[in-house]
């Protein structure tokens, strides 16, 4: 069955404690982002999230599961890439914010986005002294 927006969840795997706080002037590849290029803790304007639960639990396996609806995110102008739009970036060597100068690189990304059901909340239009209390405003505990 499809993901809908207005009615159906997103999960977060994370801490156990709170959601990982991003940066909204990092550097905005969603390329890099996805294959954690520099690294574990890397500054991202982005939070990754899931439709599945499941998929959640193995990311936040040594922390918790957050829960969260895109029109929360909305809401606070954090911007929604959506997985149906992030599959459709990362074609070739990508369109807009997923553009990458190696295709296949591309195509993995695509294939982390596909098997993870992935949807990416972009706070790089929040301002950087509210981006901790917007994320506290989005994300519960699930």
């Amino acid at each position: 069955m499809p993901w809908r927006r207005k009615t159906d969840p997103l999960y977060r795997g994370d801490a156990v404690d709170a959601v990982f706080i991003p940066v909204p002037d990092a550097d905005a590849s969603i390329v890099r982002h996805i294959l954690y290029l520099d690294g574990y803790g890397r500054e991202t304007p982005y939070l990754s999230t899931t439709e599945r639960i499941e998929v959640a639990a193995i990311f936040g396996a040594r922390g918790g599961i957050w829960k969260t609806m895109a029109p929360f995110a909305d809401e606070h102008g954090v911007g929604h890439i959506d997985n149906k739009q992030l599959l459709t970036l990362l074609k070739g060597k990508g369109k807009g914010k997923a553009k990458w100068p190696n295709a296949y690189e591309v195509l993995q990304a695509k294939r982390y986005a596909e098997q993870h059901f992935e949807h990416l909340f972009d706070f790089s239009s929040v301002d950087a002294a509210e981006v901790a209390g917007v994320v506290v405003k989005v994300f519960s505990k699930a």
